[in-house]
């Protein structure tokens, strides 16, 4: 059980790191803008995105030109050796939809 809490809590850090690398990747504006959205609307944080991607993936769908595309495509292919990890996969699963 602790073993599995550990992996879980891995991949939560690892997930986290995707997405934060993704939006500062893209610029700091960016970047505060989602944490923004999600703070103000979903009382969350990157880190709460794993286990609730779907405010991520409307957090992302407000920003302008499209832009939740590349950060979809992005944090996909940042996560892409994980993605055999059930975890992982429904994460980028929820974030496609």
């Amino acid at each position: 059980m602790v073993s599995l809490l550990k992996n879980e809590n891995l991949l939560q850090v690892l997930t986290t790191w995707a997405i934060e690398k993704t939006l500062l990747d893209l610029g700091k504006p960016i970047y505060d803008k989602v944490v923004d959205i999600l703070k103000s609307e979903y009382h969350s944080s990157l880190a709460d995105c794993f286990e609730h991607p779907e405010y991520l993936n409307a957090a992302i769908k407000k920003l302008p030109d499209n832009s939740n595309v590349a950060i979809v495509v992005s944090i996909t292919n940042e996560l892409k050796e994980f993605l055999y990890k059930e975890p992982v996969r429904r994460f980028v699963d929820a974030l496609i939809r």
